[in-house]
């Protein structure tokens, strides 16, 4: 078994006992949306609305954003709607409400990292929920994104900041205390006690550094704090312009240069 069927099995397992990330877009929430006040959750936060403005016919790719929450509430807001997921279990829930409300969701299984059923300049908005955490590798997952985005197209992106893989819990008489005690990158096979659980943390350099290589630009920042003081997640609003394209462009073909030399 192979990281992504091992990341998929695990999924589909915290699905089955119903986390509460995997609950579905209600009723009331998708009845907003048809109206035009599109609100997708972000932890205990919202997306900014300005984020998701004007989706109506627009193309929107939810990647590895199944789970019957941000497809269904796009496609009742009128825009053209793909989800890409790993885990069937996740994107039954989205095929469930796209029968029972009638919503025009194309579903596709896959793996974030290759988009390459996808023409490039596909979609004119990329949404990412908190999945990063299951690739080794965030760059060429960017790569990807910036790859089938249009000119003028968002890439949102949802992630937990580094801190939340370098503290551990450490117990004393007085109740105990964190302490940063992991270096980055961090990688849940390489301690004891973990099982078969696979999960991934990056450091703010390939969040941030990596889009910006790819060559995105990025214009948007929110963070949440949860409850654990070592629960902070942060999520991005990144534009591909046509000048981050051409010089995008420019920079490939110089690596590639180097690469035949």
């Amino acid at each position: 078994m192979n990281i992504y069927e091992q990341v998929e099995k695990n999924i589909d397992e915290l699905v089955e006992k119903n986390v509460y990330w995997s609950a579905c877009a209600t009723a009331k929430e998708m009845k907003r949306a048809k109206e035009g006040d599109i609100r997708i959750k972000f932890f205990d936060k919202e997306i900014p609305s300005d984020w998701l403005k004007n989706v109506k016919g627009k193309k929107v790719l939810c990647l590895a954003g199944a789970g019957g929450l941000q497809a269904p509430l796009l496609a009742c807001a009128g825009a053209d709607v793909t989800v890409l997921d790993l885990s069937e279990k996740m994107l039954e829930k989205d095929r469930e409400i796209a029968e029972k409300e009638q919503l025009s969701i194309k579903i596709e299984k896959g793996n974030m990292c290759d988009l390459s059923r996808f023409a490039d300049c596909t979609f004119d908005y990329i949404l990412n929920p908190t999945s990063l955490m299951y690739v080794p590798e965030v760059k060429p997952v960017f790569k990807e994104c910036y790859r089938v985005l249009n000119n003028g197209g968002v890439f949102i992106m949802m992630a937990p900041n580094p801190i939340n893989y370098m503290c551990d819990f450490v117990e004393d008489e007085n109740g105990g205390y964190y302490k940063a005690v992991n270096k980055m990158p961090y990688c849940s096979s390489d301690f004891d006690g973990m099982g078969d659980w696979i999960e991934y943390g990056h450091t703010m350099e390939d969040y941030i550094g990596g889009q910006i290589e790819c060559g995105f630009v990025i214009n948007g920042y929110v963070e949440c704090q949860l409850e654990d003081i070592t629960e902070l997640h942060f999520l991005t609003r990144a534009i591909k312009t046509a000048n981050s394209a051409a010089l995008a462009t420019k920079k490939e073909s110089l690596n590639n240069e180097k690469r035949n030399k």
